[in-house]
């Protein structure tokens, strides 16, 4: 599978450090307009870096890792020997019939993962009106950096706002959590929250267990977790939630306007 990557942001960056040690890097060429991050990213993944996309030959994927706004000028630059290619984008807002438009190709998947694939333990939406025959191979490969999950469009457009920015929201809660002490020094308070994320995130290893069992199984009748809980819960944090997660689908719907009107 030959690979070429347009693109060297932090997404690109987090993947292919995921798939040191399961994905061929021989076969795997990047992009960038100005060659240096590009360069940048191969030498450190011991990838491939190329300056003219005229010069590469066979590629079987394109992956789209640029900015939503760099798209149209994207178009100028692709050649004929990737137009055949599959392409996997990684462009938020932008729906799937849109992108293929903008570049002048027949195929393309839509496919957003996180951050935590770094780690190989990320979560990859996918989804394809174009490509359906691509999906499970697709899936296949992403499943090397975590897990991955073939849904329609409309879901990975909802959807990401959890897979892809859940982790920030977390870290802002257990940010906030840390400052609510006083013992220690604020590196140490930030320490001891790292550490009881992680920890929580183990507990999460059964599939089967819900959060609902997870909390009462930290809490007990009169103590001191559930008098927190409580007050959460009757301050309507569930629907801070609830709203700020609105808030966050609003600006998605603004976005892609602001990508029609370029």
């Amino acid at each position: 599978m030959r690979i070429l990557i347009l693109g060297a942001g932090k997404m690109v960056s987090a993947l292919l450090e995921g798939f040191i040690g399961s994905a061929d890097f021989s076969n795997i060429y990047i992009y960038s307009p100005s060659g240096v991050s590009a360069q940048t990213l191969a030498k450190k993944v011991n990838a491939k870096w190329v300056t003219d996309l005229g010069e590469i030959e066979q590629i079987d994927y394109v992956w789209l890792g640029c900015k939503p706004q760099q798209l149209s000028s994207l178009s100028g630059i692709l050649h004929k020997n990737v137009l055949n290619a599959v392409f996997i984008s990684f462009l938020a807002a932008i729906p799937e019939d849109d992108q293929r438009k903008i570049l002048g190709i027949e195929k393309l998947i839509r496919v957003m993962p996180n951050l935590n694939v770094r780690f190989r333990k990320g979560i990859s939406l996918i989804s394809s009106k174009s490509s359906i025959n691509y999906l499970n191979e697709v899936k296949v490969f992403f499943n090397l950096v975590g897990d991955s999950l073939i849904v329609e469009e409309n879901e990975l457009d909802e959807l990401t706002l959890l897979t892809g920015s859940g982790p920030a929201f977390l870290f802002e809660f257990a940010k906030y959590l840390a400052e609510s002490f006083t013992s220690l020094t604020p590196p140490e308070r930030e320490r001891l929250a790292k550490a009881v994320l992680i920890g929580a995130g183990a507990s999460l290893s059964d599939p089967n267990v819900t959060f609902d069992e997870l909390i009462n199984s930290v809490t007990s009748k009169g103590g001191v977790t559930i008098a927190t809980l409580d007050y959460w819960r009757g301050h309507q944090l569930q629907d801070e939630v609830k709203t700020g997660i609105k808030a966050g689908k609003k600006r998605s719907l603004e976005l892609l306007s602001s990508i029609h009107h370029i």
